[in-house]
């Protein structure tokens, strides 16, 4: 028997076991649950739907899935009522037949897929490849067999849909639902278009018992809507989309909406291209269209000029066009525009006119006086003694000698330089030399100018007094009159100031030139300013250096004459 010591010893030693295979267990199912939870982690990343894009249209930055979407649900949608003369009746269509009796009967019938139609107590009846107006025909004869004096009707309760393939450069080449009424051009938009490097020229239709493809030409249905070009499906078709030909191409350019190369396909005429072109321009000059095309040896370029003035309105009329003639591939159409079509000219005219506002001119020809009268004429109160032509474009001539010498203060500037300068600043920039009084009045028609785009026409109100301003007792206007002179006008305005200076009077014309007073080259008019300048004035440092200077030589020269008087 163990002591006492030695049972506690064993005792804790299977204490200490027991615990280290519990926890042994427990980090093992920590170990397992991890890796479990790590495994079944990695198999949902992995079977997890990813994005793999099968084309640029996968990635629907112009909302193409949107597009595909709603190409879906327009399957069997109608542009236009069915004519049951032309449709013909195939296996998935269901029909309501409406027997009209005392006992009126209405059944929802099935074609089958092959072909046949169940109609109670009338049998089976084959309407494979029947109108829809044949097998009314057929079902009402075989109803009066059954009933007298019966009226039948049939009429398309759901069209039927089927298969029709979707290959070659299209975003999703898959297997597409259609109906009998859809069209290449809505197959397509299911299968999500054409990719960018896909023709949409030269897109084949295949169907079976055809011995060859149909042609279909997007571009032509597209461009102008030629639905010959975008012809309907039938179940087991193949619409094949193939790459684009870069090298077998057309082209137009100049006067039409839209310049551009298109790929040439056989059939192609100068109207195809002109109707893809989306038309002429107003601005096309239609009577010499130029055709450029590469000789048989191709080496050399052959022109040919069509007119075309017949075709504007007859475009897409469908009629027979004068001059239209086949091309083949690497023609190209140019269409030029109408000389000075785009340049536009205008005038402004504001002022003493009737009707002041902008007048459109032809340029280089209109003249001053056809504007004027455009403008509806001078009001009673015009001065045409004032009025003004301003040339715009005139104004935006820089002078760069000018703008030198604005830099320049007046001392460092020769003689020659500031004369220029006054003459230049007081000039209005501009201003043409037009008398509107010889030319209205008098008639002197040499001085009609012709105008220019933005040419501006200012006709102001005639002014009855002479401004009066500078160094006079009461300044302001005084009503003109033609027998006073400018003395006299000083004397009305209160005579001269203080400080005027009387030899420097002005007279400034209301056209910016400058007369002195005391000459005889000007005549005072109504709205002329009288300018009476002050004194020169004289600083009081100046006169105190000056008395000073002068003092100060009078004390040296008396200094020097008192020490030769005392030296004697």
């Amino acid at each position: 028997m163990l002591d006492k010591p030695t049972q506690e010893s064993l005792s804790l030693w299977y204490f200490c076991h027991f615990m280290s295979k519990r926890a042994f267990g427990i980090w093992l199912g920590i170990l397992l649950f991890a890796t479990t939870s790590s495994v079944m982690a990695q198999n949902n990343s992995f079977t997890r739907p990813r994005f793999i894009p099968k084309g640029p249209y996968d990635y629907d930055t112009t909302g193409s899935k949107e597009g595909v979407e709603i190409a879906r649900k327009s399957t069997g949608l109608l542009t236009r009522e069915i004519n049951p003369a032309e449709y013909v009746v195939g296996a998935g269509d269901e029909l309501l037949v409406s027997v009209y009796t005392t006992n009126p009967l209405s059944l929802r019938l099935v074609v089958s897929p092959e072909g046949k139609l169940v109609f109670p107590q009338a049998g089976v009846l084959l309407v494979k490849g029947l109108t829809l107006d044949s097998v009314q025909a057929l079902v009402a004869r075989e109803a009066r067999r059954i009933y007298r004096d019966v009226l039948v009707d049939v009429s398309l309760a759901n069209i039927r849909q089927f298969k029709v393939y979707v290959l070659g450069a299209v975003a999703v080449p898959s297997t597409v639902p259609a109906t009998v009424v859809d069209h290449v051009f809505d197959v397509l938009e299911r299968a999500g278009g054409i990719l960018d490097t896909g023709s949409v020229r030269g897109i084949l239709l295949v169907r079976e018992g055809e011995k060859e493809p149909i042609k279909v030409d997007l571009q032509r249905y597209m461009s102008y809507g030629d639905n010959t070009a975008n012809p309907t499906v039938r179940g087991g078709d193949r619409i094949i989309v193939p790459l684009r030909n870069n090298r077998d191409v057309i082209s137009v350019s100049g006067e039409v909406p839209v310049q551009r190369t298109y790929q040439f396909v056989e059939g192609d005429s100068i109207s195809t291209l002109v109707r893809m072109a989306g038309g002429f321009l107003a601005s096309a000059r239609l009577d010499s269209v130029t055709l450029v095309r590469l000789s048989e040896q191709s080496d050399k370029l052959e022109e040919q000029n069509i007119d075309m003035t017949a075709w504007r309105d007859q475009l897409l009329t469908g009629v027979p066009l004068p001059g239209d003639m086949p091309l083949r591939s690497g023609d190209r159409l140019y269409i030029r525009a109408v000389p000075k079509w785009n340049e536009r000219a205008e005038v402004v005219v504001r002022g003493e006119v009737r009707f002041p506002g902008r007048y459109a001119i032809i340029r280089d020809k209109t003249r001053l006086s056809e504007v004027i009268n455009m403008a509806g004429g001078f009001t009673a109160d015009a001065s045409l003694a004032d009025a003004v032509v301003i040339r715009v474009s005139e104004m935006k001539i820089e002078d760069k000698e000018y703008e030198r010498l604005k830099r320049l203060p007046p001392s460092e500037m020769s003689d020659g330089e500031l004369q220029y300068y006054r003459t230049k600043s007081r000039e209005v920039k501009g201003v043409m030399a037009v008398s509107f009084t010889d030319l209205f009045l008098k008639k002197m028609y040499n001085n009609d100018p012709v105008m220019r785009d933005e040419d501006s026409v200012m006709v102001p109100p005639a002014t009855n007094y002479i401004n009066v301003t500078g160094s006079v007792r009461t300044p302001g206007r005084i009503v003109y009159k033609p027998e006073l002179k400018y003395t006299d006008y000083i004397n009305l305005a209160g005579g001269y100031g203080f400080r005027a200076e009387e030899d420097a009077t002005l007279i400034i014309k209301t056209k910016g030139d400058q007369f002195p007073a005391s000459s005889e080259n000007y005549t005072l008019e109504p709205g002329d300013n009288i300018l009476v300048l002050d004194e020169p004035e004289t600083k009081f440092i100046d006169v105190f250096t000056k008395v000073l200077t002068i003092a100060t030589q009078l004390v040296t020269v008396a200094g020097v004459v008192y020490t030769i008087v005392r030296l004697r």
